[in-house]
């Protein structure tokens, strides 16, 4: 199926053969975008659900369409990657909510370790879902990234259990990630990067404590948001299957 504009709607609002927008999602199709009786587009639940979906009505708070094909999983790769990444200073981690997202990221977690420098507000973590939302339709993905309660690196620790493969970015390793590669491919894998300063001994010694492996990002110190991308692209062209 020819790529066609991604448009989000709610679980609920998908029922039997039928799908319908709302609120900002049917004011965009309809009043900036013009959309017309008949056009054909793809709407997603951010849980996994897309539909090739016929616009069959324009009404005044509403759109509603045909449901012509349903698609589990579109736009998503096998192997699921959460993020825990330490919150860098400004903006910068709006960057990295949006990239992740468009990397295919799962779930990402604002990391808060012994050297970030920043406290994270509950408005923030609204602002950072609303961009996730964003990039999800923006590359044509039908899932959307959950946006965790910010956490503690003990805490992220602790869940290494529910993964596959645990990876901390670490300038002091020597083991390049095709060292993990594995077959089967994991499925789920955590990536913890760091803040500006790194991770102290005492975090990379817990994280190796509760089976988290450490591996090197080359022989360049990379800012914390160039870091997460540079890890996540390394992740999917050498352990991930798509």
């Amino acid at each position: 199926m020819p790529r066609r504009e991604v448009f989000y709607a709610p679980p609920e609002h998908f029922q039997n053969d039928r799908v319908f927008l709302t609120g900002d999602e049917h004011r965009h199709l309809s009043r900036v975008l013009h959309h017309h009786i008949g056009e054909r587009l793809v709407v997603v639940d951010g849980a996994g659900l897309a539909v090739d979906a016929e616009i069959i009505s324009l009404q005044r708070e509403r759109t509603e369409m045909r449901v012509v094909k349903r698609m589990r999983r579109y736009g998503e790769s096998f192997t699921q990657i959460t993020l825990a990444q330490a919150v860098p200073k400004g903006a910068r981690f709006d960057w990295i909510v949006e990239k992740a997202t468009e990397l295919g990221a799962a779930e990402i977690i604002p990391l808060n370790t012994a050297r970030t420098e920043i406290e994270t507000k509950a408005n923030k973590i609204s602002r950072w879902q609303r961009l996730a939302m964003a990039a999800m339709k923006q590359c044509c993905r039908s899932v959307c990234p959950a946006i965790a309660a910010p956490a503690f690196f003990e805490e992220v620790c602790r869940r290494t259990r529910e993964y596959d493969l645990s990876l901390l970015a670490h300038e002091g390793s020597e083991r390049a990630l095709k060292k993990f590669s594995e077959t089967p491919p994991p499925r789920k894998i955590l990536l913890l990067i760091g803040p500006e300063g790194g991770f102290t001994e005492e975090e990379i010694q817990s994280a190796l404590a509760a089976g988290c492996q450490t591996f090197s990002l080359g022989p360049r110190r990379l800012r914390a948001d160039t870091a997460a991308l540079a890890a996540m692209t390394k992740i999917l062209a050498t352990l991930a299957q798509l």
